[in-house]
């Protein structure tokens, strides 16, 4: 499996790894995508409901591994998952509890996430990420 994240999603994590009580968000998301595939991702929460089997944009739970609240209290991520290619695309992540945390997102805020993955794909500002080292790199 390809994971690619957008500069949002990226700026975003820097910003939570500032606070003592997310800090681990980037391991906690290698760790969720490490024993996932695709096609497992992709049958997970489709919020748009667009095209079954070849498009989707998904919403996950990731466990805060510092905290003990589980997933409910936990991070959301938002990404667009693409079978075919074996791809998935990190667009938005947030906290559900917390100083900034969020309750859920509205259906005109999940097809702005969409859209700014789509141009971030069309544009080629991506970053790849390894899970298994958790380390990402600018697309070149």
């Amino acid at each position: 499996m390809k994971v690619y994240c957008t500069a949002a999603f990226i700026d975003t994590v820097k910003k939570l790894q500032g606070n003592n009580s997310y800090s681990a968000v980037l391991n906690d998301v290698c760790a969720f995508l490490s024993d996932k595939s695709t096609n497992e991702l992709h049958l997970m929460v489709d919020v748009l409901k667009k095209s079954p089997g070849i498009y989707s944009l998904n919403k996950h739970r990731i466990s805060n591994s510092l905290s003990n609240k589980g997933k409910s209290g936990s991070y959301r991520s938002i990404c667009v998952c693409l079978p075919k290619q074996d791809s998935i695309y990190l667009g938005y992540i947030y906290p559900k509890t917390g100083s900034g945390g969020k309750d859920n997102l509205e259906k005109e805020d999940y097809k702005a996430i969409a859209t700014s993955i789509q141009k971030a794909i069309e544009t080629n500002n991506l970053y790849a990420l390894d899970i298994e080292k958790c380390t990402y790199a600018k697309v070149k």
